[in-house]
């Protein structure tokens, strides 16, 4: 099966019971279900359930277990994450320890199409988080990205 790229910002609703909703849009890669966890940034993740373990080794395969960093951020990601299967209406739970992670305080977030996964952020951090990178100049950041690659 071909990897979609997931994209797009949509802003949603957590229900009384913290269920999160998949945006329609991009639901269908997680009809098989969807792993939820803390993420690098102040943001949850959620990718499809089959390729959860495939992002982890291409995110840490490279990474020595005899590294203190690589360990502690491999444990972390990994022990905050947890697979669902999306119930009728395309819903997973938010857990307490995870919306406490990303700030979700409120029953509003924004989802972000992130590639091959996506990302859920307290509104208010993700604009922000996009205020800043404006305010640095998005032309320039992409700048020192293609300077480190050359």
């Amino acid at each position: 099966m071909q990897r979609r790229l997931l994209s797009g910002t949509y802003e949603c609703s957590l229900d009384n019971r913290f269920r999160l909703a998949i945006p329609a849009r991009v639901r269908e890669p997680f009809e098989d279900g969807a792993t939820v966890g803390w993420w690098i940034d102040e943001c949850l993740i959620v990718v499809p359930t089959a390729e959860w373990s495939a992002l982890v080794d291409r995110t840490f395969g490279q990474m020595s277990v005899l590294d203190d960093d690589a360990r502690g951020l491999s444990r972390f990601l990994i022990a905050g994450s947890y697979p669902h299967e999306l119930d009728g209406q395309g819903r997973i739970p938010l857990a307490g320890d995870l919306r406490e992670h990303a700030g979700i305080e409120g029953g509003k977030v924004k989802v972000v199409g992130a590639g091959e996964y996506l990302e859920v952020w307290d509104p208010a951090l993700l604009a922000n988080r996009f205020a800043e990178l404006r305010r640095e100049g998005v032309s320039a950041r992409a700048k020192r990205l293609a300077d480190r690659v050359a």
